[in-house]
């Protein structure tokens, strides 16, 4: 090594760390770590003497007891004396070297080697920083430890190893922990609300002052409230926290029927009590604007908290989950070629009719002699919950079921693990709810660049739609204008206010009962379906074509399902 790197009795440090740093540069090039030994200080704190050694100075002590462990670390320590001491020199208030041991007495590593001795392994500020960014983002710690190896020119170039990482970001949690994860989540909401005031949050607590239930919510699931808060489904899930909580989302969709999410909720345990709680709670945080809808599996104990919090709200079950349980309950019948699964599955989408319902539900229990069958007789008591006559009153957007909540639920488990901790239970839920609405970015950006496609197209009605809806709906629009066009108008009747249609496919089906007002173009139609979804049927167009109207009335455009939908104000339960 070059002369003014190697350490000499006399030397001379205007500080303890200047001799440290001094010595372990000194330990780098001739491959040794280095370790602090013992430290004098005087009565005001001043160090006054110190000792550096090599790391392998000194023996492991012996184990003295009667029975060995079963498995021993290696040996390390050889005890080998090179070492460095410094003492102040009060009279020039500088640290000298008096004591000083040059030779080693083991083998010393080779350069390439260096950056994995203790004494030269750290990780710098900016290198940490960008290992949270990594962890926060959800890249693994080995490949966060390989791109910074990649940047460096080699993992030897960084300055520490994998374990180093890993104890620096385990560190930064421990500290973010200091109060609790109680204490750490409620600052973290804290942060939030400083960031924008309309973060809404909320804790139930115990008897014993301890949290039992969390609902928290942004400004942007706020915010997507205002514009598509009309049809909710919530939904639980588990393993997505080392606590086991049960972890509730509502859900529903924006205008290109895509997943929006608008608020979350950590459950203590799923009783009556909870959900009254949290079903308040959301309310709460919307201002007291009900849902028109909501939708949820068949949990009573979710049935009777929504009963009493949201009286006016339409309560529909899942309907994919009432055919999972239809097979778990009566799964043989799929084997043995039975029609009951068919007859089923026409009970609950195709008939529109009350009468027609009962009679065929009927005819389906004694045909297959399951008129004492516990499981149907639950699920026809809630019948008006799920089949299709009974919900012609209500509004449902096309939703049918909670595929949505039980996409997002997978969604979250791809991002969350069991091991993580509140804090970071949120940094990743925050990662799903920022890809949710990139997706909805990305689909606002190709509506605006991608021309929708016409299939006639000097067709007014189109054209009006193409300008108006956002692509999904516009698609849907187009295919109930085609089937409009084979439509017949089977037979009118004449009344003072109003022209009564009787309308059919032209190779016969359901005849449609359609009502005009040819002032006022009002129009409605006995399949419902602009009633429960917001758009006009094939029906209804095929009226509209013969009298001669060519646009979609103002009245019978859903603001929901347009490219202007995110248009208008929106305030929090505060008025902000």
């Amino acid at each position: 090594m070059e002369e003014a790197l190697c350490p000499k009795i006399g030397m001379e440090f205007q500080s303890e760390d200047e001799a440290y740093n001094f010595y372990n540069r000194y330990g780098l090039g001739v491959g040794f770590s280095v370790r602090k030994d013992y430290l004098n200080k005087d009565r005001d704190g001043v160090v006054t003497s110190r000792r550096y050694t090599c790391c392998k100075e000194g023996f492991k002590p012996r184990y003295e007891g009667d029975v060995k462990p079963k498995r021993t670390r290696a040996e390390t320590k050889t005890g080998c004396e090179a070492k460095m001491g410094i003492i102040l020199n009060r009279e020039i208030m500088k640290y000298q070297v008096p004591d000083l041991v040059i030779e080693h007495n083991h083998t010393l590593h080779i350069s390439e080697c260096a950056h994995m001795m203790r004494s030269q392994r750290k990780v710098s500020f900016s290198q940490g920083a960008q290992a949270e960014i990594a962890n926060d983002a959800g890249i693994s710690l080995k490949q966060s430890h390989e791109l910074m190896g990649k940047e460096a020119g080699g993992l030897g170039n960084i300055g520490y190893t994998r374990d180093n990482l890993k104890h620096y970001l385990r560190t930064k949690r421990e500290r973010g922990l200091k109060y609790g994860e109680a204490g750490a989540m409620l600052r973290y909401f804290e942060e939030q609300k400083l960031e924008n005031p309309s973060f809404f949050h909320a804790e139930q607590l115990d008897c014993e002052e301890q949290i039992t239930n969390i609902f928290w919510a942004d400004a942007s699931m706020l915010m997507d409230y205002t514009y598509f808060g009309d049809v909710v489904t919530f939904d639980t899930t588990y393993k997505t926290n080392k606590e086991y909580r049960p972890l509730g989302v509502f859900v529903g969709f924006n205008q290109f029927r895509q997943l929006v999410i608008f608020g979350a909720t950590l459950l203590y345990d799923e009783t009556i009590e909870s959900f009254k709680w949290v079903f308040g709670t959301f309310v709460e945080a919307v201002c007291g604007r009900h849902p028109k809808t909501i939708f949820t599996d068949q949990d009573a104990a979710m049935a009777a908290a929504i009963s009493a919090v949201m009286p006016s709200t339409y309560h529909g079950l899942c309907t994919f989950h009432i055919r999972v349980n239809f097979m778990k309950h009566l799964g043989n019948y799929y084997k043995d070629g039975s029609n009951l699964p068919y007859r089923f599955a026409e009970c609950m989408y195709e008939i529109e009719d009350k009468n027609e319902f009962i009679m065929a539900w009927d005819a389906m229990l004694k045909e297959h002699k399951l008129e004492t069958n516990e499981w149907l007789c639950g699920i026809y008591a809630c019948r008006k919950k799920w089949a299709k006559c009974f919900m012609k009153g209500a509004w449902i957007a096309g939703m049918r079921s909670t595929q949505l909540s039980e996409s997002l639920n997978a969604s979250i488990k791809n991002y969350l693990k069991l091991d993580h901790d509140l804090v970071q239970f949120f940094k990743h839920f925050n990662r799903v709810v920022d890809e949710k609405r990139y997706n909805e970015l990305r689909a606002e950006y190709h509506s605006r660049q991608k021309l929708p496609m016409l299939r006639l197209q000097q067709t007014p009605v189109l054209i009006q739609a193409a300008s108006i809806y956002s692509p999904c709906m516009f698609v849907a629009f187009q295919n109930e204008y085609d089937e409009s066009t084979t439509m017949v108008i089977l037979d009118q009747k004449h009344t003072t206010m109003h022209v009564e249609y009787s309308v059919s496919h032209y190779d016969g089906g359901r005849e449609r009962r359609v009502i005009l007002n040819p002032i006022t173009k009002d129009i409605t139609c006995s399949c419902n379906l602009f009633e429960q979804e917001g758009i006009l049927c094939s029906h209804a167009l095929k009226v509209y074509d013969m009298v001669g109207t060519k646009f979609i009335p103002d009245q019978y455009v859903t603001k929901r399902w347009t490219k202007k939908a995110r248009s208008g104000g929106s305030v929090d339960c505060k008025g902000r």
